[in-house]
């Protein structure tokens, strides 16, 4: 699995702007290797604002993919960069690990730590 993330930085106050674009089943979410979608925000900068879209990909080829297809065509037509959308930079991430919620009771937690005394 491949994560790929396009952030952001926005004009103060505006990021609301970028993040209504994804709220919305759009053509990417039919696309073959297509694992899902997250937008993050932070606004813990004076200067600008934060938008980061992350996906997720069976593969680093899935992902090509789509930016290859019609569809990813179809879906940036005649968009220009807005001008609330002050710089930006695309990052593939590889992931190594992937821990899933487990259900346990707490004693059961302490015994797998070896904390005997807390049960």
């Amino acid at each position: 699995m491949i994560i790929v993330t396009n952030t952001s930085q926005i004009t103060k106050g505006s990021a609301h702007l970028l993040v209504e674009r994804f709220d919305k089943i759009g053509k990417v979410d039919y696309m073959d290797g297509f694992l899902g979608l997250e937008v993050l925000f932070n606004d813990s900068n004076k200067e600008y604002d934060e938008v980061t879209i992350s996906t997720r990909w069976e593969t680093k080829d899935h992902f090509h993919g789509w930016t290859r297809s019609d569809a990813f065509r179809e879906s940036h037509a005649h968009r220009n960069i807005p001008d609330y959308i002050l710089d930006n930079k695309i990052t593939f991430y590889d992931v190594k690990i992937v821990r899933q919620p487990q259900q346990a009771n707490m004693a059961e937690l302490h015994e797998a730590e070896g904390d005997q005394a807390a049960v």
